[in-house]
């Protein structure tokens, strides 16, 4: 078993009177599975050492998400997970209690007093590296040990552990390029393990003692799933950030794209490897291509695990070069070693995270780039970015996809995120908000990176001068202006030639252009002139 457990030792484990059989907890938060969940089958294989009971709980916490801007498709996503969590649990003869507590604060009393009331003498979690979320179990560690209760919790978000890849003077890398290449090293010559999650043996299957809006058999866990997600569906629809979003069809899209489930999320992992991963370096880049492995969207969650991911790539790239899976940088290598590389860059983000805390607080990275830049703040400007209205068709097409379905392709991602920052010099925290309020893989420590990379603002960010060119963007990457097209059905008159130059755009959409019937608009900025003053204003003093 790994030794990245954090835990407050005590004698709870002996304290138990001999009449009474101990009774352990399994907390779930972000790691909504059974195969490969590190706390999960530690909890296991002790409550068979201990001959201990084992019940496992999760928490809703709606008004706690609110704050946090988690879009409504990523909820749906975990309540449709929810269920089948418990049904896979019970094949371990464990039962799932989920239970609405709105805040983290809730959470910290609610899992108190049930452990009192359940006389639970030890709960295991996996961590979880965001701020609130620290805080909470920080405040939990300090009031179980008061009770003399174990609470431990296991590395299991990334590949390598935070604080576990660093410069010869133990610092956090600034630049991701030595990073990945000390990360695959380290994997290289260690033995990374799949956790199994064992049966409990005569485990009696306690209903764990809980107050109303909780619930324990499947269905009832499904009824209240829904019931939250439809009331967090309510409070949205009065939020400014959707007032012009189809929230039923953005659910209804997801759902479809998006089939909830562990099984679902292997199924799709084995396909992607043995289907579209010896094409991923170039086809990655085609939003109109389904060449990527959208496991995202499960991997935020956890209904799939990193390490499972890294490791079915390494054997696919050892079965590819006669099992010298090592030689990563030999040049036929690229496409799965492309892949491998992004499950790099979210342990980096995640470890940048564990490292500067303080971004979760609004902060940028480089605090002194950030502070001389005169961002914008034009609401009208940014509605238009946010409604896919800018005249500039592969961002609006990008920003529609979005609106609709919860999910932007990377690429687009980039373009959108500069555009805004750079041609419209709007705060990049606007954009993150918006992204984490629609993203169905909303993730704050790959998000934030992202978008601070975008605004040149963050670590290993794109240098200020390095500005993407969304026309030149949608030449490369939509050359026949299929994705476009799909997402913008007013442009399908418009020649792929016209779509991909600024020039001929505005020629064509305007009063007397050939396409000046078209309801679309002119592009609302010069790509050129903004590029110059974005530059101007990163330069100055």
């Amino acid at each position: 078993m790994s030794k990245t457990a954090v835990a407050i030792k005590n004698n709870s484990h002996n304290k138990v009177e001999d009449s009474h059989q101990l009774h352990y907890l399994m907390w779930f938060r972000r790691d909504l599975r059974v195969h490969d969940n590190t706390a999960l089958a530690a909890i296991c294989e002790r409550a068979n050492e201990d001959n201990a009971q084992l019940s496992a709980v999760f928490f809703l916490t709606p008004e706690q998400w609110q704050t946090h801007d988690m879009s409504l498709t990523q909820l749906d996503h975990i309540a449709r997970t929810l269920p089948i969590l418990a049904e896979k649990l019970h094949q371990l003869n464990i039962i799932l209690t989920v239970k609405v507590c709105p805040s983290f604060t809730d959470c910290i009393v609610t899992l108190s007093a049930l452990c009192e009331s359940n006389n639970i003498s030890c709960v295991m979690a996996n961590h979880e590296y965001e701020g609130n979320e620290v805080a909470r179990d920080e405040l939990l560690t300090e009031q179980l040990a008061n009770n003399e209760i174990e609470f431990i919790r296991w590395h299991d978000q990334c590949i390598l552990l935070p604080k576990s890849i660093t410069t010869n003077d133990d610092s956090m890398y600034q630049v991701f390029t030595p990073f990945y290449k000390k990360w695959r090293h380290t994997l290289e010559v260690s033995d990374i393990q799949i956790h199994t999650a064992l049966a409990v043996i005569d485990n009696k299957q306690v209903n764990l003692t809980l107050s109303e809006n909780s619930a324990n058999t499947t269905q009832d866990i499904e009824a209240l799933c829904k019931k939250t997600v439809h009331d967090y569906q309510k409070y949205l629809q009065t939020h400014k950030s959707y007032q012009d979003i189809d929230t039923d069809k953005q659910i209804s899209q997801a759902r479809l794209a998006y089939p909830a489930g562990e099984v679902t999320a292997c199924h799709r992992l084995d396909q992607f490897i043995a289907d579209d991963i010896n094409n991923y370096d170039v086809s990655r880049d085609v939003p109109s291509l389904q060449a990527t492995s959208q496991l995202s969207t499960y991997l935020t969650i956890g209904a799939i695990s990193p390490r499972l991911c890294y490791l079915q790539a390494t054997q696919a790239l050892g079965e590819l070069h006669g099992n010298d899976g090592d030689n990563f940088d030999s040049g036929d290598n690229n496409d799965i070693n492309r892949w491998i590389s992004e499950l790099a860059w979210r342990d980096f983000y995640r470890h940048v995270l564990d490292y500067k805390p303080e971004l979760i607080r609004h902060q940028a990275y480089k605090n002194e780039t950030d502070k001389k830049i005169n961002w914008s703040y034009d609401e009208d400007a940014f509605a238009a970015w946010r409604e896919g209205k800018t005249g500039v068709p592969l961002v609006d097409a990008a920003m529609r996809c979005l609106n609709t379905t919860g999910f932007m392709h990377n690429r687009l991602r980039m373009v959108t995120a500069m555009f805004l920052t750079k041609d419209l010099l709007i705060d990049w925290r606007w954009g993150e908000r918006y992204f984490m309020q629609q993203l169905i893989d909303g993730d704050f420590a790959s998000n934030n990176g992202g978008w601070q990379w975008s605004a040149s603002t963050g670590t290993d960010s794109a240098p200020y001068f390095r500005i993407m060119n969304p026309f030149s963007q949608a030449k490369s990457h939509d050359a026949e202006g299929i994705f476009i097209k799909t997402w913008l059905p007013e442009l399908k008159p418009i020649p792929a030639s016209v779509l991909h130059s600024e020039d001929k755009m505005r020629k064509a959409l305007s009063k007397n252009g050939t396409f000046a019937d078209i309801d679309y608009p002119v592009p609302i900025v010069e790509h050129k002139l903004a590029r110059q003053l974005a530059i101007a204003e990163f330069k100055k003093e």
